[in-house]
């Protein structure tokens, strides 16, 4: 209360005249300014408020016995203002306040220390926080606890010994209550200090009890610390030497053989013991790569040359019983042996070199067996009873009993037999060879789909190797046999057999196979002799003079053509495949233009050579009863329906030129060539347009005259009548009816076509007719039924 700034006031403002001045601006201070927070600025504000508000009803005004002291206290808490006044103005002085950029400046013109002394004293007051509505409350309680001191104010305002004396006296009475209350609020915690006293009490032996027990646990987690540590060091040891030992169980057991197993190896039997051993060598072998790596690789060189000693001794071994295995097969009629040697060919196709040098070998001897049995068959080492002598014969599994049946080279003067009988042994063998190879090597216990596969590749394989030895004889027999046949029906029996056995041993052996091979290659042999027995005859008939002196004047076919197809069109009608003879589309339409096309070349080129044909009719006529003859031997076969269209074109391309022939002769009979010639120059006739204007130059032609038609008209006259005749002898020697009728109908219809045109012009141009009109010469002439129907059609056409 000593530190309030108090304003002094005139009398003239206490009175009232004037109205009171307006307070000063708020001081300068370094604390927060904000009303919310100024509760926090006053220490124990709360306490004051709840006193002042007790206070309120005990308060019974100043007593005059006092007014001495109160004046006292007035002067001195006018002392004390002053003296806050003075203080509060240095400190001021010390800071500018700036209302533009809201900036403290601070003047270091006083010590810090005065500063400070303020700002704690202020702090101390100003610490709690109080809210408005409280602060309102409070003072509006001062306010009426005031109220009872309205005639003294002047002394509580007074500046002088009175104001301080009141305001003293106002503060004792503030402070008694303040005791008063404080005293209450005392008394309701004694019980609770008493309470406290117990606990302290109790707390300070548990204090002592605590400290002794932490001691206590202290040396015993010094001990137990200590033994932990002895444990741990105890249980590392126990845990590096058990890891040692593991370490050792376990190199032992990874990388060492026993003694038992070593034996296993070396001189035990081979069965599937046997190749669990070998297996774990050889994972020996491969896990010493990481005894190497080590900076001293000695243990693992050590380890990898023992191993390595006992697995190629094992692989010796398996080789050994392998090849004793293959050599002698009876040897397998054993399950369990059969089961061992799949079990070794299983470990030796792993290991590529040792197991193609066990089926070379294989391989061999029994390519050895196959060909000493195959030669014994076909060069006859016969004994004295007339069978296959033994000393060329080998014991073997597959081969079948030739021994007792008699051998093949007997039938060799008959081809067909011989080939028969030969390709038969043959596909025995192949058969007997296949059955057993696939016996050996076939595995039962097989997973893998991709391991199954690769053994039947590698039986396919061997039975292709044993087999190819066969290839050569084989090809080398047949072959000087099918080359040697002249015969057509018999070198089309050795290819139906070859083609036969080919396809069936195609069922047997793969594609690639040196037989297959061989036996399509003796195919392809088969049908070049077949088209080179064709070529040669064809040949021989075109440089015979006996082929070429079988044309006379009788006009019918030679002798040779029937004989050439009475061999081969028999072979043709037995064809049941899309081309003849199994040949590539290529090939077939050589072969067809070899038995079809050359011989009507050869023919041909005969009757051109012949002198006895000067006359081009005959020729005609000679050729189209060949080109008939052909067409009626190949036309009940289906595989040369090509041919017969082109035969059938080959005939109509004759046929119109014997008409157009024929129809030069009727022009001829009737004088009427040159004026044929005359109108096809200035236009050709055609059926679809004629103009008679067109042919106006013929007025030019100094033949043609009314005087030359009269004569042309009798000529025809005499004509025509016997034309008919003369034309059908004239084709007596055609063998064809069907030709004959079509070559007297068109070459007839032609002259009516260009006789009926030609009357036209005369008519146009010479207002000259002939005396027979078109209808009358057809009628004479047979053809009036073609000409009316040729009429109608040009009439439709134009209409």
């Amino acid at each position: 209360m000593d530190f309030i700034d108090f304003d002094s006031f005139s009398n003239d403002e206490i009175s009232g005249d004037t109205n009171l001045p307006h307070p000063q601006p708020a001081l300068s201070l370094p604390i927060t300014s904000n009303i919310e927070s100024f509760g926090k600025k006053f220490s124990n504000f709360n306490s004051l408020t709840r006193n002042l508000l007790k206070f309120e009803d005990n308060d019974d005004g100043i007593s005059e016995e006092n007014t001495e002291r109160i004046t006292k206290e007035n002067e001195l808490a006018d002392k004390y203002a002053k003296m806050s006044l003075s203080f509060l103005k240095k400190e001021e002085r010390q800071y500018d306040y700036t209302e533009d950029d809201k900036e403290l400046k601070v003047h270091e013109k006083e010590p810090a220390s005065s500063r400070l002394s303020l700002s704690t004293r202020l702090s101390r007051v100003l610490n709690e926080s109080l809210s408005e509505t409280l602060m309102r409350e409070i003072f509006s309680h001062l306010e009426d606890k005031y109220s009872n001191y309205n005639n003294s104010i002047d002394e509580l305002i007074e500046p002088g010994m009175i104001g301080s004396m009141g305001r003293k006296r106002l503060r004792g009475k503030i402070e008694n209550e303040l005791i008063k209350n404080q005293s209450l609020v005392l008394k309701e915690y004694s019980p609770i200090i008493k309470q406290l006293k117990v606990i302290e009490d109790r707390l300070s032996k548990l204090n002592e009890l605590n400290k002794t027990t932490n001691e206590n646990i202290n040396n015993k987690f010094k001990f137990s610390n200590e033994l932990n540590t002895k444990v741990k060091e105890l249980n590392d040891e126990k845990k590096l030497i058990s890891l040692k030992k593991n370490l050792l169980i376990a190199f032992k057991a990874k990388f060492t053989l026993n003694e038992y197993e070593e034996f296993v190896l070396d001189s035990g039997d081979i069965n599937d013991e046997f190749f669990t051993t070998l297996k774990r060598a050889e994972e020996i072998n491969a896990n010493c790569s990481i005894l190497l790596s080590i900076d001293n690789p000695q243990l693992g060189l050590k380890i990898m040359s023992k191993s390595n000693r006992l697995i190629n001794r094992s692989v010796e071994r398996i080789i050994n019983f392998t090849n004793k295995t293959l050599s002698n097969l009876y040897s397998l009629n054993s399950k369990s042996r059969l089961h061992t040697l799949h079990q070794c060919m299983r470990y030796l196709k792993n290991k590529l070199n040792y197991f193609s040098n066990v089926i070379n070998t294989f391989v061999d001897s029994r390519s050895k067996v196959l060909i000493d049995d195959f030669l014994g068959q076909i060069q006859g080492n016969l004994d004295s009873n007339g069978n296959a002598s033994t000393t060329k014969q080998r014991s073997s599994s597959i081969s079948s009993d030739n021994s007792s049946s008699r051998p093949i080279f007997v039938y060799a003067h008959d081809p067909i037999r011989f080939i028969g009988d030969l390709l038969a042994y043959v596909h025995s063998l192949v058969v007997n060879e296949s059955d057993t190879i696939t016996s050996i090597f076939t595995i039962e216990d097989l997973e893998s789909e991709a391991e199954k596969k690769e053994f039947q590749n590698i039986i396919r394989d061997i039975i292709d190797k044993i087999l190819k030895s066969l290839a050569k004889p084989i090809k080398s027999k047949i072959g000087q046999i099918i080359s040697a046949e002249t015969k057509l029906s018999t070198s089309y029996s050795i290819f139906n057999l070859v083609e036969l056995y080919s396809m069936m041993f195609s069922k047997q052996l793969s594609d690639s196979s040196e037989v297959s091979i061989a036996l399509k290659s003796l195919v392809k042999a088969s049908q070049d002799r077949l088209t080179s027995i064709i070529r040669n005859r064809l040949a021989s008939i075109k440089t015979s003079n006996s082929a070429q002196l079988e044309l006379n004047l009788d006009l019918q076919p030679p002798e040779w053509i029937i004989d050439f197809y009475s061999d081969i069109l028999p072979i043709l009608d037995q064809t049941t495949t899309d081309t003849i003879f199994n040949f590539t589309p290529e090939e077939n339409d050589n072969f067809l233009k070899l038995i079809i096309n050359d011989p009507i070349d050869v023919f041909f080129d005969h009757v051109v050579k012949n002198k006895i044909f000067d006359s081009k009719r005959d020729q005609l006529i000679l050729k189209e009863n060949f080109l008939d003859l052909t067409l009626s031997k190949i036309l009940p076969i289906t595989i040369v329906s090509d041919k017969v269209i082109e035969i059938n074109e080959m005939i109509n391309n004759l046929t119109e030129e014997l008409t157009q022939l024929q129809l030069d002769s009727i022009l001829k009979e009737c004088e009427l060539a040159d004026y044929y010639n005359i109108v096809n120059m200035i236009c050709p006739f055609t059926d679809d347009f004629f103009e008679v204007s067109i042919y106006e130059p013929i007025k030019e032609n100094k033949l043609y005259t009314k005087d030359q038609v009269a004569k042309l008209n009798e000529t025809i006259q005499a004509y025509i009548p016997n034309a008919l005749l003369d034309i059908q002898s004239s084709l007596l020697k055609l063998n064809p009816p069907s030709i004959v009728n079509e070559v007297v109908s068109n070459s007839f219809l032609n002259f009516l076509k260009f006789y009926e045109k030609f009357n036209q012009i005369n008519e146009e141009f010479l207002q000259e007719r002939f005396a027979w009109s078109d209808y009358d010469v057809a009628t004479l002439l047979g053809v009036e039924e073609a000409y009316l129907e040729y009429k109608e059609l040009v009439l439709k056409s134009s209409g």
